[in-house]
């Protein structure tokens, strides 16, 4: 037991002798280096003699004290509109001049009564943390200036802007590191006026939790200016230094107001505020009126979709760092100026449109809708909206996944696109010199197994779709009286299938899908292609999810005159200080001719006049067009549409399980199914082309409305060929009707269904 007990004493002493010789042995140093360099010419000999000072001389003495880490603003494409901001620390930067002299005051009388009056560095005390951080084990004691203080918040600065740990915060900071301050702080005091010292840290210091600099901590306790602090605020402030978190007046008031009053005790003892000024600050209330911010797309009320897709754009460029993380950190500290091509009054708009047609706040059944509208002839991003909360946490319309974008831009990749894929068999029928009012066999319903379908870039150059029971491939129209003879747009802007396969069965299958990548279609989790060999991607259905964005973007290459451009968020980020970063430019070319985009546009214009979106003009006859898509029991639909100035692609349907629409509530409405009756169904010409309607209607005449030009009369002419109607009004009546509503498929959107080898049903609208 004696020697059990004795062993701790004897480590004990051990230990305490050890600290006492450091002491005395660091004390001296510090001694010596403070005289050194505090007064040199007492100490020059001292200097030539010693090792230790001449290795203390060697530490750099010159520091770059800026820049601080800023937040980063985004802007909508006006530059003043702030979409979101993003910082680590929240700070915003101001002059002397722009902060009350109380606040001055306050500071200096609690943390550095002789500031004006030092070279930067107090020897007393130094010399008496030193001797506390050696002898006692139960605290460390720092008693810096300020000058020392603003430089070692500047180090933490750049370290943690530098990605690495700080190495002089808090219990990390050893002798060498205290010595280091010294000598920086010796050599800023040369290069810089106290007046500019103090300024600096009154920017870089924590006051309160997640508040860098003055001006924050005022805007957030009180919504005031710092140049308006009174004396007490300033003092409450001043006060929070010491420890920011503890003092934090919106955590523990009562330590913050006992703290605070020994601030103000300070400022009387130096004669800084009189007696009565001290009375009165002390019976002050704090009376705090907090003013929280959040960073990031959380807080950004008006596109958070759109600045979650900024951001993963910004992570993702070298032209922002070599890594995420470094790009994450010029976010979040660079102080960058982020415009991007965002229109805000289109923006509202969208988000009218998706909310009015399923409320975010009341959506029992989890309908999604979503908007995203591009310019056809630089792809910069008009708008982008959904019916949901930006938001990680739980509940009924929240997420962080983007309908709108592919999976690697943050988003959901997209969905079955039904019918607004039929157009890229359009294309490949007047790619390969076919006119669009040549007759087609639209009344063959099925196509045996053995059918060879052409397709050049399979082994053997076609394939074949035995069908589920080996009897070949078969589909269905969603109406009567579609089984017969008809040109080829016709049987487009109706979205016949029996017309679609007539014309595939007469093309390159391989040509189709080359021609739907040469417009930047692709599968929005995988990037791979579509693969049209399968037929049922010719009506949308395939197992391929492609995004609104890559359909908005593909149907504005028909729109700029068969010239495709890269989405673009962009128009400019510079930082604080005025320099520019490379951003991606407009990067626009030619995917498809002239002739080709131009005869597409004629017969999609019929789309909104005659054919499945008859419903749903939006007064240009002769200026926009589109196509309506459904797919198989109305789980998505669709309406893509555009004018020469907005390709918009609108999206309604299922993003959290696979169900119909019909039969659950949509905007207040419970849509029947078609079995029960044949109107009531729901199809891309209803909630998403009603949507589409809204936003166009309110936004496409501030863009380019001009009518398309007429493609070459040899793309259009033949015995079923449809004349465009007059440009002076809009026609509400499906051809084959007088009244106003389709015979054929009862709503006008088309919906069908197929059946092959794939073993999948897929209705496209």
């Amino acid at each position: 037991m004696a020697s059990s007990s004795s062993s701790p004493a004897g480590v004990k002493g051990s230990s305490t002798m050890g600290r006492v010789i450091a002491f005395i042995a660091t004390s001296l140093l510090a001694g010596l280096v403070v005289t050194g360099l505090v007064f040199p010419p007492a100490a020059a000999v001292g200097m030539a003699a010693n090792g230790s000072i001449g290795w203390f001389k060697d530490l750099p003495s010159d520091f770059q004290d800026g820049p601080l880490s800023r937040s980063s603003t985004v802007y909508a494409r006006d530059g003043q509109t702030e979409l979101a901001t993003f910082y680590a620390e929240k700070r915003t930067p101001v002059t002397l001049d722009q902060i009350s002299q109380n606040m001055q005051d306050a500071i200096l009388s609690v943390e550095d009564r002789d500031f004006y009056d030092h070279g930067g560095v107090s020897v007393a005390g130094i010399m008496r943390a030193i001797g506390n951080n050696v002898i006692n084990t139960g605290g460390r004691q720092g008693a810096s200036t300020i000058t020392q203080q603003y430089v070692n918040n500047l180090i933490i600065d750049q370290d943690v802007r530098a990605g690495r740990d700080p190495s002089t915060l808090g219990a990390n900071k050893g002798y060498a590191d205290k010595l280091r301050e010294v000598k920086l702080s010796l050599s800023m005091e040369e290069q810089k006026s106290k007046d500019e010292i103090l300024e600096g840290y009154l920017n870089i210091a924590m006051f309160g939790t997640g508040n860098y600099g003055v001006e924050s901590a005022s805007q957030y306790y009180w919504g005031i200016p710092a140049s308006d602090l009174s004396i007490a605020q300033a003092a409450t402030l001043a006060g929070l230094v010491q420890s920011p978190a503890y003092y934090d007046p919106s955590v523990n008031p009562e330590v913050s107001v006992e703290r605070r009053n020994i601030v103000l005790y300070t400022m009387l003892d130096e004669d800084r505020i009189t007696q009565q000024e001290y009375d009165d600050a002390i019976n002050e209330p704090l009376n705090l009126d907090l003013h929280p911010t959040s960073a990031g797309c959380t807080a950004a009320t008006d596109a958070p979709y759109f600045c979650d897709y900024v951001e993963n754009k910004i992570l993702a460029s070298d032209s922002f760092g070599s890594n995420p993380e470094d790009r994450l950190n010029t976010l979040q500290r660079g102080g960058l100026n982020i415009v991007t091509t965002l229109d805000i009054d289109a923006q509202r708009e969208a988000n009218d449109a998706v909310n009015e047609t399923q409320s975010r706040d009341d959506n029992p059944d989890s309908v999604g809708s979503s908007i995203v509208s591009v310019e056809p002839d630089s792809g910069n991003i008009v708008a982008m909206a959904q019916n949901t909360y930006y938001t990680s946490e739980e509940g009924t319309s929240n997420t962080v996944f983007n309908f709108n974008t592919d999976s690697w831009d943050g988003g959901t990749g997209g969905y079955q696109v039904g019918s607004t894929f039929k157009p890229m068999t359009l294309l490949a029928w007047v790619d390969d010199g076919r006119s669009v009012g040549q007759e087609v066999n639209a009344s063959r319903m099925s196509y045996p197994a053995d059918y060879a379908w052409n397709a050049s870039c399979v082994d053997g150059g076609a394939v074949f779709e035995p069908g589920d029971d080996g009897n070949g491939f078969s589909f269905q129209n969603a109406g009567r009286g579609y089984d017969r003879n008809m040109a080829a747009d016709y049987g487009m802007y109706n979205s016949i299938n029996s017309a679609l396969y007539a014309m595939a069965s007469d093309l390159d299958l391989c040509r189709i899908g080359e021609l739907a990548e040469d417009l930047g279609i692709h599968n929005g989790q995988t990037g791979e292609p579509v693969n049209t060999t399968r037929l049922s991607a010719l009506l949308g259905g395939s197992d391929d999810n492609i995004s609104p964005m890559t359909m908005a973007t593909a149907y504005a290459t028909f729109a700029n005159d068969g010239v495709r451009c890269d989405p673009r968020a962009f128009m400019s980020v510079t930082d604080y200080t005025g320099r520019e970063y490379d951003v991606p430019e407009v990067n626009c070319e030619r995917a498809i001719s002239e002739t080709d985009a131009r005869t597409v546009n004629f017969v999609l214009e019929q789309v909104l006049v005659r054919g499945s979106g008859y419903q749903i003009p939006i007064g240009l006859p002769n200026a926009s067009a589109g196509k309506t898509g459904t797919t198989d029991d109305s789980v998505q639909t669709w309406m893509v549409g555009y004018t020469q100035g907005l390709s918009t692609a609108s999206w309604v349907g299922n993003y959290l399980e696979w169900r119909s629409l019909n039969d659950i509530s949509i905007g207040g409405d419970t849509p029947k199914s078609q079995t029960s009756n044949p109107d009531d169904f729901v199809d891309g010409s209803t909630y998403a082309g009603g949507q589409w309607q809204r936003f166009m209607n309110a936004t496409a005449r501030d863009y380019n409305t001009d009518t398309f030009p007429e493609p070459p009369e040899n793309m259009t002419e033949g015995n079923g060929a449809s004349p465009r109607p007059n440009s002076g009004s809009a026609s509400n009546t499906n051809s084959n009707s007088n009244t106003g509503t389709s015979t054929g498929t009862g709503t006008g959107t088309g919906a069908n269904s197929a059946s092959g080898s794939t073993g999948t049903t897929n209705r496209a609208g």
